[in-house]
Formats: structure tokens, C-alpha cells, sequence
């Protein structure tokens, strides 16, 4: 059973401006939506799908396109300069749909749908300069097919992924590849549990890998948690009688709970964001009417941002129904931030990345100056910060940090204990060694510009 058109509408037409940049003010602020990038009908970038950009060590945003071909792995500086590094010819797979993810090597991974030795997909790694190898040639046996999303790299230096179906078109599977280069199956599905899983995994503070299946049980959506041994910790099935069917990925914040989306939802709900609490109780938290005025059905997940809210985007609705951004606090009280317009974009379905020059960063699969898809920035007027390629470590280890004017650091501290070795490698990448009394905590730059805040802990490894 192949999915890959599930829920993916019609190709559009052509649209003539070049680029708009809209402004919608809500009750507190104000944010402007700009379109950065629209793809254009040359080479294999097209349509950007379930893609959530990534920053790269040299500042430089990183995501797949499914092309009108096979797709394309590009490259996309912030000012909106774009090349594609890499186009996919099928014997090396075809449809990279679900972007790239940076390892703590400097190199990107990610998969395609399709393609490959036996037409079910790759695991691949690539280089920010595009030199491409397969890794695994999913074959639809006990390793599964058409892995829809790139792996993630967790606090052990292995990969971890998922694969959309498993074995008879069934039950999914979750893999691991370690960073000498074995590949294993980590846990197949049964046919009847968790199938359909379209969203990356994460690694929450416990060590634990969660994720989302847009069937599983019921057919109505399922989360899960299980270890990086293999161990099946939770499982959790939504109502097919409310919300259900999740195709974005959990993400936890700062308070320790873990938000999501459904995208779809019995009666007059186009979709809903959820809490769930480590203990794994699930509280909606707004839904989506299907009249989509503030948008309906949120292929995507949420993002927190340095202000602690959180964002995320709906594929249709707004007033033109091409889709809309939202933010939403941790306790529910939601603002609709922009309705997409052709231009802009159209049908937003990947998650939000918050670069650390303070924007956040989307891509709309459709739409944008020639109809072929945007990547497009969301400026909340947060300030530059820092972040991690890997946000775990032990003492004695190096930490890899991401930034902004990092050239002419005077210091690292980690939760206030300073480190006595760091590098600046260029202006928007560097490194510092964990030090000796170090605890879980935000990690702070002394830059020449001022201080830098990570947004996120930097938790310590035992």
C-alpha cells in the first residue's frame, strides 16, 4: 500500500509575481510572512513535501524536493539563494519526501519513498557539497518500505528511523544505523498495531525514541514510545470518535510535555493540538473547525520558539485555503498568525524550524511565484540565539554548537559553568568540551555582539 498521494491535492498552476510579503497583526504582536524561495520548473526542485528545513553548520538551510522527476536534495541561503546539490535518477532512489537531518559528522541523512534495488526506498547520507551514498537499500522484507522521513541522530550517535509500511504492506518498522554502518530492524509492528508512519521520531529527555503512526490501531492514529534497545515502553490509540490521525511529529518543551497535532477529527473538527504528559495522558488542546477560517488539518507538527509559544501551520484553510500559520501557548490560547496566498505558498505540510538568527523557516508544497512550491520565513521579532547539532553530551566531550556572529567568542558556559576549551569554526558554527561540573541547563556564547542563550537545554549524559 502505497500512500504517498494520501492526502497530496492536484498540482497548481503558474503564478506570475515574483514574491509578496504579507502582514497580519494579531492581538499581541505583529509578524510578517515572506516568501524566500520559490522553486522554479528547472532541474528536480519541485514541490517541497512534508520538509522541515535544516541548518547546516555553515548557516545555509537544507531540504529535499520531490521534483516533477525524482527530487532533489538544495541548498538554501537564508537570502535566498538556492542550488540543488543533488538529483535522484531512481537507481539511487526517487522521492525524498520527508527532508534532511545534520549528524554530528557535518553530513546530512535522509530517505526516500521510493526507488533503489528493489523500488522501496533508501537510507542516505550526503554531504553539504552533494556527494550522495546509499546506505540501505530497503528491500520490503523484515527492514519494511518506503521510509517517508529522514532518521534522527540520538544521544548514542545512532540512527534512528521509520519506515511507512512494513513486510505485506502492513504492520511499519523502526530502524537503527550505527555509526560504524549496521543497519537493523529495531521493531516490526504487528499488522494490526501502529502502520502509516509518516513523521521522524524524537528522543525525549528520558533517552526514549517517540513517535506518531497516521493509521495504527482503529485506523484513527496512534502515538508510541519505545527504547533504543527495541523495547515497546507505551502506545498510545486516539478515539475514532474525536481527534485523530496524526501525521506531524511529537515534539517536547520546555514544561517536559509532549504537543502534537491530529489531522483530522470526526464531525466538524479539521484537526486539533494536543498535550501529552510524560505519564501519557493526552489533552486537546484546540481544534480545528472544518469551516476552515483559521485553518483546518495541520499536516505538520509544532515548533517552540524562543518566546516559549509554539507554531505550526494548517495545509488548507484560511481565506484562500491554501493553508495557514498559528501560534498557540502551552496552556491552548490560540492566534491565527497569516493565511497563505498563492504567492506566498500553497498548502504548507512540513513543521516550522526557528534558525538561529531568530526567524522561523517553513516550506509550502505548492504555490510561490511559479507554482512549483516556496520556502518562506515567519519573523516574530525574536532575537538571535544558539543551538546544538546534538543537544546531549557527557564531561569531557565536545558539544557542537549552532549560531549567529559566533567569530571573536570570548566564552561557553554550561548552566554557568564555564568551559576551558572551545573553537569558533566559522561565524555560525563551533565547538566546546563539556566541562567538569557541568549540569543540564541552557549553554550561553559570549559573542562580540553579546550574549547567546541556547534555546534549548543542553542535557548532560551520565
Amino acid at each position: 500500500m502505497n500512500t504517498r498521494q494520501f492526502y497530496k491535492p492536484a498540482a497548481q498552476g503558474l503564478f506570475a509575481l515574483l514574491f509578496v510579503i504579507a502582514m497580519y497583526c494579531s492581538t499581541s504582536s505583529a509578524q510578517t510572512v515572506q516568501d524566500v524561495r520559490s522553486f522554479s520548473g528547472a532541474g528536480n526542485s519541485q514541490y517541497p513535501y512534508l520538509v522541515t528545513p535544516t541548518q547546516g553548520r555553515d548557516g545555509d538551510l537544507y531540504g529535499s524536493t520531490t521534483g516533477l522527476n525524482y527530487g532533489s536534495v538544495f541548498r538554501l541561503q537564508t537570502t535566498g539563494a538556492e542550488a540543488d546539490i543533488f538529483a535522484f535518477d531512481n537507481t539511487d532512489g526517487y522521492g525524498p519526501d520527508g527532508g534532511v537531518t545534520l549528524g554530528t559528522d557535518g553530513n546530512f541523512y535522509g530517505t526516500t519513498l521510493a526507488g533503489g534495488s528493489a523500488d522501496y526506498g533508501v537510507l542516505f547520507k550526503i554531504t553539504p557539497t552533494g556527494t550522495y551514498t546509499v546506505l540501505h537499500d530497503f528491500l520490503g522484507l523484515s527492514d519494511g518500505l518506503y521510509p517517508r522521513v529522514a532518521p534522527i541522530e540520538a544521544s548514542d550517535g545512532t540512527f534512528y528511523g521509520t519506515t511507512e509500511s512494513g513486510a505485506d504492506f502492513l504492520g511499519a518498522t523502526v530502524y537503527k544505523y550505527t555509526p560504524s554502518g549496521t543497519f537493523t530492524t529495531l521493531y516490526q509492528f504487528g499488522n494490526s498495531s501502529d502502520y502509516g508512519i509518516i513523521a521522524p521520531l524524537i528522543q525525549g529527555a528520558n533517552g526514549n525514541l517517540y513517535g506518531t503512526a497516521y493509521y495504527g490501531t482503529n485506523n484513527c492514529g496512534s502515538i508510541f514510545e519505545i527504547t533504543t534497545s527495541g523495547a515497546l515502553v507505551t502506545q498510545f490509540s486516539f478515539n475514532c470518535g474525536g481527534v485523530s490521525n496524526p501525521s506531524g511529529p511529537l515534539m517536547q518543551a520546555s514544561d517536559g510535555n509532549f504537543y502534537g497535532t491530529t489531522y483530522t477529527g470526526s464531525g466538524e473538527i479539521g484537526g486539533s493540538v494536543f498535550r501529552m504528559t510524560s505519564k501519557g495522558a493526552v489533552t486537546v488542546l484546540h481544534t480545528f473547525s472544518d469551516d476552515g477560517g483559521e485553518g483546518r488539518l495541520p499536516a505538520g507538527g509544532l515548533v517552540q520558539a524562543t518566546d516559549g509559544n509554539l507554531y505550526g501551520t494548517t495545509k488548507f484553510g484560511g481565506n484562500d485555503n491554501f493553508g495557514t500559520v498559528y501560534q498557540i501557548t502551552t496552556s491552548g490560547v490560540f492566534t491565527q498568525l497569516y493565511s497563505f496566498t498563492s504567492p506566498t505558498g500553497e498548502y504548507p505540510t512540513g513543521s516550522l524550524l526557528q534558525d538561529t538568527n531568530g526567524l522561523l523557516y517553513g516550506t509550502a508544497e505548492q504555490g510561490g511565484a511559479h507554482g512549483y512550491g516556496a520556502v518562506y520565513s515567519l519573523n516574530m521579532g525574536l532575537g538571535p540565539f544558539v543551538t546544538f547539532v546534538r543537544p546531549t553530551g557527557g564531561v569531557g566531550h565536545t558539544a557542537q554548537i549552532l549560531g549567529q556572529g559566533l567569530t571573536g567568542a570570548t566564552g561557553v558556559t554550561f548552566n554557568g559553568v564555564a568551559a576551558t576549551s572551545f573553537k569558533v569554526v566559522n561565524d555560525t558554527y563551533m565547538t566546546a568540551v563539556v566541562p567538569t561540573g557541568a549540569t543540564t541547563g541552557k549553554v550561553v556564547v559570549a559573542t562580540p555582539g553579546g550574549a547567546l542563550t541556547s534555546n534549548v537545554n543542553f542535557r548532560i549524559l551520565q
